[in-house]
């Protein structure tokens, strides 16, 4: 086997070795088959002077010159709008000249060779190749290098001419699968695995210090340690309100006690949760898939740092279209969860699953359709929607035509009609890692059927099982089952929360077009319009309610947030607030500083669209949410807030009291637990607690300051609705404390299912009382 070099092209000596190659019949689909070396000349020198692009000449061992290739980034060419690019793209030109004396096998090992040096550039996941559609050689040489084609596509040629191509995509385990070539990977580093460790554990020490699950001695000068069975932790830390520790990584040192003295040893968050796992709350049997959660966690970490392209400021500009920049905020964010320290567990996902289907990846996928018998699925949508409206406005007729095809191909000789089945939209790991195999019985039945993939291409969401359309962003999201473990929940889909999600969602949605607070203030909902689920008979009979069996296979459709936008408008999930990129410098501050506006008026609008409502719901209706980050939509105007959409709604909403007549079918949101708790917990210490700090360290407002906005927001709603007003005092929202809900200590005790999504407030863990920054702000608010 030849092993071959690269080295740049030099016009000075290497022109004419190109026109002998180009101006041929050979490479007459490179498109110059007649030009003369001086043409040659002038083409190169201006694919050389186009930013990150590099023409390169393959050389075998004697150095020889054998082979061209060219490599370029695919967002700066026309490739850009013929297909859905994604951070880690490569393109690639490949032309092995023509011989008088052909080698066999050189052509194979020369593409090869040229594939794995694209590869070797860091962060480069995917290589993307567009021979014209005619030429069948190079899609047989692209096939056997692990070349998957995509779709055939238009391409603008300099001399506007109109090219025919075939996409085609090869990732590295395509690469690896079809020549056995072993490429590593590309984002794990020793250099990026050090940094993440470093991450990772100030996050623990910050959050698990917050959970009072550790206590870490004062040494007076804003550093801190733990220590134990000789291993000590030092590091710097700034303590905030609501008990929060913003710990800095490099400043992290750990020692640990040899023949007397301290010694610095490796700082690596694995062996600090091991020997701290007892003070961790950590069982034996719960510490190896805690730690399998910190691994994975660590390794998205390595590959957020190579991906995370946009710093805060170019995120906060809002490039491209409304749709593109929403999902290219969406892929940038670095953290996950800000509370959970295992956050990107994904237990399941394997290394080829994770760069095809995490969502910091920002890759497009296809998603799978499959019809379910009526005999065991359900369809079910608000009452102005019905199944055959619904397909209609998310495929194109040639696409329905296609699913009905195939489905009437299953069905030929079985005595089953189409009539009897319900097209259905699935995640397509979950078909061929859970659903192929557990539901194999249903399969070999005619029950369930695979019918493809989809023409539309999807992003996944930060909730990894949430899909938003890129081929047409007007569309619904999807949202299906995927059964992964991920921060203490299996993620599937229940069949049996499905069947009444619409009817929630209509209630709800009617509640807020009739309330004359909520019609009137800047928030809006993106309902589930429409869901369907999947239910398993003999599994059913063998498990209890909460069994992952039960959530295999289900999905529903939820309204798009481009359809709300107005002339000038964007989007970003909420979530986006707290992401920092590697300056340390924050989405929320870029986003006041875009915005002009004086910081106390920025958080003013936006506590009036997101908290004054909340609170509302609570006032009037006893009605909470789950309104984290990754549930809430900002619409945003040159980086102002101008309203916020709630979303998840179906599985997350609960009214507490008896005081608001419900359906009878949607009785089960009616829940017990305190009213308050939902903003002290899920909104004040949640999401308030690192938003402010923030803030704070880039000077853009004191964190004293941040507190007594909201208070005065709060009073503001009180002042302005007199109606509530003993239903607000009655609240405590300015009580001097409240509990403290403890996340981490939830999937330290079950990873496996942290609650019972029946009685979730009864599943709860608290460790004390947190003092109210809203105690002491509402003496200034006053």
């Amino acid at each position: 086997m030849t092993t071959f070099t690269f080295r740049s092209v030099e016009l000075s000596h290497d022109t004419a070795l190109l026109h002998s190659w180009i101006a041929t019949e050979h490479a007459a689909f490179w498109g110059m088959p007649t030009a003369t070396q001086d043409q040659i000349n002038t083409e190169y020198n201006s694919l050389l002077a186009t930013e990150d692009y590099e023409v390169l000449l393959g050389l075998d061992e004697s150095g020889a010159a054998r082979f061209l290739i060219e490599l370029y980034n695919p967002a700066a060419s026309p490739l850009a709008q013929a297909y859905n690019y994604v951070r880690g793209d490569r393109g690639l030109h490949f032309l092995a000249p023509a011989s008088e004396q052909p080698q066999p096998g050189f052509t194979l090992e020369a593409m090869a060779a040229a594939v794995s040096h694209a590869f070797t550039r860091p962060g480069i996941e995917r290589i993307i190749v567009e021979p014209d559609v005619r030429n069948k050689a190079i899609h047989a040489l692209n096939a056997r290098v692990g070349f998957r084609p995509v779709r055939p596509i238009e391409l603008a040629e300099h001399d506007g001419s109109i090219k025919q191509a075939l996409l085609s995509i090869c990732t590295r385990n395509d690469f690896e699968t079809a020549t056995g070539h072993n490429l590593g990977s590309s984002f794990l580093s020793p250099e990026r695995w050090e940094i993440a460790h470093r991450h990772v554990l100030a996050k623990a020490l910050g959050e698990f210090s917050h959970e009072r699950l550790l206590e870490p001695a004062d040494h007076g000068d804003g550093t801190y340690s733990v220590q134990k069975d000789g291993h000590r932790y030092l590091f710097a830390a700034r303590r905030f309100h609501l008990n929060h520790w913003l710990v800095a990584p490099a400043s992290l040192e750990h020692h640990e006690y040899i023949n007397g003295s301290w010694q610095p040893s490796e700082v690596d968050v694995i062996d600090f949760v091991t020997r701290f796992y007892q003070e961790l709350t950590l069982s034996e049997a719960q510490l190896p898939t805690y730690l399998e959660e910190l691994s994975s966690t660590l390794s998205s970490h390595c590959y957020k740092q190579v991906h995370s392209t946009h710093d805060s400021a170019a995120l906060a500009q809002f490039p491209g279209t409304a749709a593109q920049s929403f999902q290219l905020v969406e892929s940038s964010m670095t953290e996950g969860h800000p509370c959970f320290v295992a956050n990107n567990g994904r237990m399941g996902i394997g290394r080829s699953d994770y760069l095809r289907y995490a969502p910091e990846t920002g890759a497009a996928l296809n998603l799978g359709w499959a019809a379910a018998h009526k005999s065991r699925a359900q369809f079910d949508a608000i009452d102005t929607l019905d199944y055959e409206s619904l397909l209609a406005s998310q495929l194109d007729d040639g696409e329905r035509k296609e699913l009905d095809q195939a489905l009437a191909r299953a069905l030929f000789g079985t005595g089953y009609s189409a009539e009897e089945y319900i097209l259905m939209p699935v995640h397509p790991w979950q078909w061929e890692n859970r659903l192929s195999v557990t539901f194999a019985n249903d399969i070999a039945r005619k029950q369930l059927i695979w019918l493809g993939t989809s023409h539309d291409e999807y992003q996944a969401q930060q909730s990894i099982r949430t899909f938003f359309n890129l081929s047409d962003p007007t569309r619904h999201y999807v949202k299906t089952a995927m059964s992964i473990l991920n921060m203490g929940f299996m993620r599937g889909l229940s069949a049996e929360y499905m069947k009444v999600t619409p009817a929630i969602n209509q209630w709800l949605g009617e509640l807020f077009d009739n309330d004359p607070v909520l019609s009137t203030q800047p928030v809006a909902l993106l309902r589930e319009i429409a869901a369907v689920g999947y239910r398993n008979p003999q599994f059913e009979a063998a498990t209890e309610k909460s069994a992952p069996q039960r959530k295999m296979l289900a999905a529903l459709w939820r309204e798009s947030p481009i359809n709300l936008l107005e002339e000038g408008q964007t989007l970003a999930t909420m979530a986006s607030l707290l992401h920092v990129d590697s300056q340390g410098k924050s989405f929320a501050a870029a986003l006041v500083r875009r915005s002009g506006l004086d910081p106390a008026r920025w958080l003013a609008e936006y506590f009036d669209a997101y908290l004054v409502p909340l609170v509302h719901c609570l006032a009037a209706y006893d009605l909470v949410f789950m309104p984290h980050g990754e549930n809430v939509i900002m619409i945003l105007e040159n980086g102002a807030v101008k309203k916020v959409l709630l979303k998840d709604l179906g599985e997350e909403i609960a009214v507490l009291s008896d005081r608001v007549e419900l359906p009878e079918e949607i009785r089960r949101v009616r829940t017990g637990g305190d009213p308050v708790l939902s903003v002290f917990t899920d909104v004040f210490d949640s999401f308030f607690r690192f938003l402010a700090p923030l803030l704070d360290v880039e000077d853009i407002l004191p964190e004293a300051d941040f507190w007594k906005i909201v208070a005065e927001r709060l009073m503001d709603y009180r002042a302005e609705h007199p109606e509530f007003s003993q239903r607000f005092d009655e609240l405590g929202l300015f009580a001097q404390s409240f509990p403290l809900s403890c996340l981490n200590r939830l999937q330290l005790r079950n990873n496996q299912q942290m609650l019972d999504l029946t009685d979730q407030s009864g599943g709860l863990l608290y460790a004390g009382d947190l003092e109210n920054p809203l105690a002491s702000a509402l003496v200034g608010a006053n």
